[in-house]
């Protein structure tokens, strides 16, 4: 079964294939009650839900959004993923566990795998007020097969919070991007002495440094490089600013012992809109659909790990530093 982004979208907002139990509404579970034991396992997503239901200590809703869309069956896939409260506004700081069930139908009998932590990584340097992104919460997992999958999240302290969202995984022959364990390609990023016709190299205010060597001098270096594909002022997700200035915040610590490249996802800022925007030569060479993205790459110029849609300097440095060595 292969459904479009939107349609993907559309079924995640209105719950895994239909959600018949009593209180979820729109995707949405609605915890109550306590009563119950505190089960953690049932045959399908529709039991589960209602296991955790009963087990409940809150009313309150969440909404799951997941940070990217690029997963892959049999390798290492970073799932971040954001909440949000009812009136759209993002839930920040709240810890949760994850089942994943591989089916689009709730009253599948399936059994969810779970649950498996997933923490809140929150931004070292959050950019002040109520709505702006403060971090993301997130995990690794391998899927072991292709279809869609459903997600079922909830937050660990009270008031327990429940909500379902679905995953389209691919096979590895229709993965969109590189994955671990590829090789980097040796890009001929724009630099401040070559901007190769992309306008501006940059679009953070200031630019950041990331600008100083090519993609391809970094891998040549024999050093490890942690690579971004992002734009801070055109990003539609509105994490490429966010993630860039995490970015930064690991170069000031491993300067000298890492690469940090940045590249711009569009080659000017001259479009009226995003939709009339013409995409960066650095990302069409490297086929992601999405923004942002971070790949680190060891000393090989292999790509030890990737990260769509948002990350935290903490995760950065996870995945960096015992590349350094």
């Amino acid at each position: 079964m292969r459904v479009s982004r939107r349609e993907l979208l559309r079924l995640g907002l209105i719950g895994a294939g239909g959600l018949t139990l009593g209180g979820a509404v729109g995707g949405l579970l609605e915890a109550c009650g306590g009563s119950h034991p505190d089960v953690l396992t049932a045959g399908s997503v529709n039991g589960l839900l209602k296991a955790r239901k009963d087990a409940g200590d809150g009313t309150k809703l969440v909404v799951p959004s997941l940070a990217g869309e690029d997963y892959v069956a049999g390798v290492d896939n970073y799932l971040g993923f954001y909440l949000a409260k009812p009136n759209g506004d993002r839930l920040f700081g709240a810890d949760t566990r994850v089942w994943l069930a591989q089916t689009s139908d709730a009253d599948a009998k399936v059994t969810p795998v779970g649950p498996k932590a997933a923490p809140w990584f929150g931004y070292a340097n959050p950019e002040p007020g109520p709505t702006v992104t403060k971090g993301l919460n997130g995990l690794q997992v391998t899927f072991d097969r292709v279809g869609v999958w459903t997600m079922v999240v909830e937050t660990t302290s009270a008031p327990r919070q429940v909500a379902t969202t679905l995953v389209q995984v691919k096979d590895r022959t229709k993965a969109e991007t590189l994955l671990p364990g590829d090789k980097a390609i040796p890009s001929d990023t724009p630099t401040v002495d070559n901007a190769r016709g992309v306008s501006p190299i940059c679009t953070r205010k200031p630019p950041c440094d990331m600008h100083q060597i090519t993609l391809r001098q970094a891998i040549a270096s024999g050093k490890p490089t942690a690579f971004v594909i992002a734009t801070p002022a055109y990003c539609a997700s509105r994490n490429c600013g966010p993630s860039v200035d995490e970015l930064l915040t690991v170069e000031s610590d491993l300067k000298g012992k890492a690469n940090f490249v940045h590249a711009e996802v569009y080659l000017n800022d001259q479009a009226q809109t995003l939709q009339q925007q013409i995409p960066s030569p650095t990302f069409a060479e490297w086929k992601v659909q999405t923004e942002p993205w971070l790949f680190v790459i060891d000393r090989n110029g292999v790509i030890a790990s990737r990260f769509e849609g948002g990350f935290t300097a903490g995760q950065v440095r996870t995945a960096l530093t015992p590349l350094v060595g």
